[in-house]
C-alpha cells in the first residue's frame, strides 16, 4: 500500500511504496534525525506526524524530534 509523503500537494503529492517507507524510515547511518535524502526525510517527518496523531508521541517529544530533523535538514541545505 502506497504511503503519501506530500498529502496536500495537488502538484507533486508523492508516494513510496509501504516497504521502501519502512526501510527509510529505520536508517540511523548518521543519528535518526540524519537524512540522505529528501524522501527520507518526507517518510520521517510523516513517521513522526503520524505518530503524533495516533497518540504513540507526546507534543513534546514530537517537537523536539520534529525539530532536530527540521534543523538537520536545513544545515546540509546551507
Amino acid at each position: 500500500m502506497p504511503v503519501k509523503l506530500r498529502p496536500l500537494s495537488d502538484n507533486d503529492p508523492l508516494q513510496i511504496e509501504s516497504g521502501e517507507y519502512d526501510l527509510l524510515i529505520a536508517r540511523r547511518e548518521g543519528g535518526w534525525s540524519h537524512c540522505s535524502s529528501e524522501t527520507e526525510w518526507l517518510a520521517k517527518l510523516h513517521y513522526l506526524r503520524q505518530g503524533l496523531k495516533t497518540g504513540k508521541l507526546e507534543r513534546a517529544a514530537f517537537e523536539e524530534r520534529e525539530r532536530r530533523l527540521v534543523e538537520g535538514w536545513l544545515k546540509r541545505l546551507v
